[in-house]
């Protein structure tokens, strides 16, 4: 057996379950690709019930998921409230009955989408405003609402609609997306986000050895490809298009409606558009981990355990016919499997290409200054 150990604990309604009546657990978080939102995240768990004990699940009752880190201590991998309860026998012998419970809960995304928001008339407001508006109306806890704001959008009239629907529906807008963390709170990540922490942290590298390899692929498709737009602000429409992305894969073109309030960020996003998407990157497949392998270092198992959406990863070493350069890209999104005793991590990413963009000034960082640069520094010797 592994030298690592899950422990994982559910907790249902302030009740512990540990690894001993714990069947299996499944989590899911994220999105499958760049283009679409985040859904909500769910958990799928299966308690062994051996005492014919009346365990008295509620819906609505909350859930925690925690495995332990490398040295011992828990860290929560999932927090929702139950939806569903089945239970079924799994054997039966003279004295003795087995039961499985199976809980699915949901992440506060499921929440949102049953509230009703947005009632009342927004003003004109950038992105962080908007979104920190609506975050608040849905009554979620709030991890973090990206500043400054990139975008301006128009003021809106008020009109009831779903929480979920409308705050994914601006942060596409905005060039962000929304997310859940696994201790149960949401927030919104504008466009620099990704290439800020970059910026700081670099990308965390997963060696090609820790991987299971059955039936990984990667994949360029043309469906990926956008080379010409028409954007719609307030007033008009903008364009952008790539000329020898136009030569070398025909003209792909599409039109994407906005409400952004200012003709320079609409053409900033439509040049963005054209930007990302006028060359196909080489994607990954979806790709598990098997995180008690002893070739694991504690240090990965437990970044690994704390993923999140936009985690910064590298690969180096891939098979040739899968990808001949260092893969690089962002997490966005994930499942979590927890047995007993094993824990897998199944990553889904995108090509960083997709993620980073050019920095603005309203990103830097107030803290840098021209004393911090090294006065011996010049562009020749810059590398």
């Amino acid at each position: 057996m592994p030298s690592y150990d899950p422990n994982a604990t559910v907790t249902i309604a302030s009740v512990s379950f540990t690894s001993k009546s714990i069947n299996s657990v499944s989590i899911n978080y994220g999105r499958t690709n760049i283009w679409e939102q985040a859904r909500a995240g769910y958990a799928t768990i299966e308690i062994l019930n051996i005492t014919d004990a009346n365990n008295n699940f509620q819906i609505n009752d909350s859930v925690v998921v925690t495995v332990n880190y490398s040295a011992g201590t828990p860290h929560t991998v999932f927090t929702g409230k139950i939806t569903d309860i089945s239970n079924r026998m799994d054997g039966v012998t003279t004295g003795s009955e087995a039961a499985i419970q199976t809980i699915t809960a949901v992440a506060p995304f499921a929440d949102m989408a049953r509230k009703v928001v947005g009632a009342t008339a927004y003003p004109v407001e950038y992105d962080d405003a908007r979104m920190l508006t609506i975050l608040t109306e849905c009554g979620v806890t709030i991890d973090t609402v990206d500043t400054p704001g990139d975008y301006q959008f128009m003021a809106r009239a008020g009109s009831p609609a779903d929480g979920y629907s409308l705050a994914a529906y601006y942060a596409t807008m905005g060039f962000g997306y929304i997310y859940e963390t696994s201790d149960g709170k949401v927030g919104y990540a504008n466009e620099a986000r990704r290439t800020t922490y970059v910026a700081t942290y670099g990308y965390k590298n997963i060696p090609e050895s820790y991987i299971l390899w059955n039936g990984i692929q990667s994949n360029r498709t043309l469906n990926d490809i956008l080379n010409d737009i028409t954007l719609s602000w307030k007033t008009g429409t903008v364009t952008a298009t790539s000329p020898g992305s136009i030569t070398n894969f025909g003209k792909i073109a599409s039109s994407v409606n906005t409400e952004l309030e200012q003709l320079v960020e609409a053409q900033i996003q439509a040049n963005r558009y054209v930007a990302l998407r006028d060359n196909p990157q080489t994607s990954l497949s979806t790709f598990t981990i098997p995180l008690g392998a002893d070739n694991v270092s504690d240090a990965n198992r437990d970044m690994l355990i704390a993923v999140f959406m936009g985690l910064p990863i590298s690969i180096t070493g891939l098979p040739v016919p899968i990808l001949p350069v260092t893969y690089q890209g962002f997490v966005e999104g994930w499942n979590m499997t927890v047995s007993r005793h094993e824990l897998f991590v199944t990553l889904a990413t995108s090509d960083a290409t997709y993620s980073l963009t050019p920095t603005r000034w309203q990103d830097v960082s107030a803290s840098l200054i021209w004393s911090a640069v090294d006065p011996t520094l010049t562009w020749f010797n810059y590398v």
